[in-house]
């Protein structure tokens, strides 16, 4: 069986994207990991926000996070 050349994918760095590698980074994962990282979380929520209906295939649904606060230590 022969092995696979992995492909190389290249995006220019403008400054959302280094802002975004550096919030990542604080992780400890490297810029390769962290973008493989965000591009897998993203794709997760196209597919359950079209798959779940909040919105049609093929448009970006606005999002809102919340986060609950934690408990005083």
């Amino acid at each position: 069986m022969s092995q696979k050349t992995p492909k190389v994918l290249s995006v220019r760095r403008d400054d959302r994207l280094r802002r975004a590698l550096s919030v990542i980074g604080q992780t400890g994962m490297s810029d390769s990991d962290a973008t493989k990282w965000a591009l897998t979380i993203a794709a997760n929520i196209l597919e359950l926000a079209w798959k779940n209906g909040h919105e049609a295939p093929g448009v970006i649904p606005d999002m809102r996070v919340s986060y609950r606060a934690k408990d005083p230590v």
